[in-house]
C-alpha cells in the first residue's frame, strides 16, 4: 500500500501521552524494525531526529509516529516528508502493546 508523502501535519496536544516502549523515537524503532535515522523525516529538512513526532493526514487513516527534528516536530501548518519514510502507528493497540 502506497501512503502519501505530501499534507502531513503534526498532532498537536501529544506532549503528556506515553508509551510502554519508553519513548515514542523507541516505539517507532520497535514498530518499524529499523534503525533510528540520522536525520528528521520531512521533506527539505537535515536536520537531526530527535524524537517520534506524532503525525496526521486527512488522508490516512489514525496517527502516525515519524523520526523528526525539534523544529519540525513544533511546526504549524502541512508539511511533506520525504520519499520512502515509514510510518508507525500510534495506536498502542496496533503495536508495542500486540507483543
Amino acid at each position: 500500500m502506497n501512503i502519501t508523502a505530501t499534507g502531513w501535519k503534526n498532532k498537536g496536544g501529544t506532549g503528556g501521552r506515553s508509551c510502554g516502549c519508553g519513548t515514542w523515537a523507541q516505539h517507532w524503532i520497535n514498530g518499524s524494525g529499523k534503525s533510528w535515522p540520522a536525520e528528521c523525516s520531512v521533506l527539505y529538512c537535515s536536520s537531526q531526529a530527535t524524537l517520534g513526532a506524532h503525525v496526521i493526514n486527512p488522508s490516512v487513516t489514525g496517527e502516525k509516529i515519524v523520526p523528526a527534528c525539534g523544529s519540525c516536530n513544533r511546526a504549524k501548518g502541512t508539511f511533506d516528508l520525504k520519499g520512502g519514510i515509514t510510518l508507525v502507528s500510534a495506536d498502542q493497540a496496533e503495536t508495542c502493546d500486540r507483543r
